[in-house]
């Protein structure tokens, strides 16, 4: 494979803008803006639905906490690090915001929950995530970046929310996953881009089949948690799979430098 592409920068419009493009082409039952205004939560099982839909959430968030504490000593690179400190101290703000919220609303207690998500996500990843440098790329890959879509589309058609969750994560959360997105990305530019196109290849390959593995291992979770976030929010879920197969794709064509039609078939998430 060779890298042939001229890319524009990547940034939030870009997200969009693409995202917009694979509707188009692949569902455009999905709206491109919001069709009407979620309501609040009222009955004591929307309640409970979202509980499991928020801990689910704070579990991701705490698991990253945990990714990035294990690996940071292990890369001695001070640009990585600094950027893993910023990205440790906001997923932990927005886990515990998170159990803070939960445990206002219900009365409980949410971490015991919480730790158990968390031991589901270690064991269906296993040591991918701190296997090695490129292992923890195709990481952050997953749990950065191949969700963009599925946040953008959720956005969009929520039909019920949490205010103050709501407010939380459009001023606090929604910012700084931006941050954490063009952190991995300009760290993995940082490396690839002064590689020779023969280390280019095999980083390449090398990235490709640790993603492809954390597809797999990933697959059943996401169906889960899919389904999670349309009973608690109403978010419209039908065809999704398609939408993130081909942002997946885009993902990694943008990251290796190769045009889209060069890139092996892929795992899907419905598989």
């Amino acid at each position: 494979m060779t890298a042939t592409l001229t890319r524009p920068a990547w940034t939030t419009d870009f997200e969009i803008e693409t995202i917009d493009k694979i509707i188009a082409k692949q569902a455009p039952n999905f709206p491109t803006t919001r069709v009407q205004e979620p309501r609040q939560l009222t009955t004591a099982e929307e309640f409970e639905k979202f509980y499991c839909f928020r801990i689910g959430g704070a579990a991701h968030d705490l698991y990253i906490v945990q990714v990035c504490s294990k690996i940071i000593d292990q890369i001695p690179d001070p640009d990585l690090q600094l950027f893993l400190s910023r990205q440790i101290g906001d997923d932990g703000a927005h886990a515990q915001f998170t159990r803070q919220r939960v445990w206002e609303l219900s009365g409980q207690d949410p971490t015991e929950k919480i730790v158990q998500e968390v031991q589901n996500h270690w064991e269906f990843m296993g040591d991918l995530p701190i296997r090695n440098w490129l292992g923890f790329i195709a990481f952050e890959l997953h749990y950065e970046l191949h969700i963009v879509a599925q946040l953008i589309l959720n956005s969009r058609t929520t039909k019920i929310v949490e205010p103050v969750t709501s407010k939380f994560a459009s001023q606090t959360i929604l910012p700084d996953e931006a941050v954490h997105r063009f952190g991995v990305l300009a760290w993995w530019q940082s490396k690839y881009d002064k590689a020779t196109p023969k280390e280019k290849a095999e980083i390449a390959a090398q990235l490709l089949e640790l993603d492809e593995e954390g597809q797999r291992r990933r697959n059943p979770y996401l169906q889960k948690h899919w389904q999670i976030v349309h009973d608690a929010t109403g978010a419209e879920i039908a065809g999704i799979g398609v939408i993130y197969d081909a942002w997946r794709r885009e993902v990694l064509s943008y990251f290796l430098d190769i045009p889209i039609a060069e890139l092996p078939q892929l795992v899907s998430v419905s598989e």
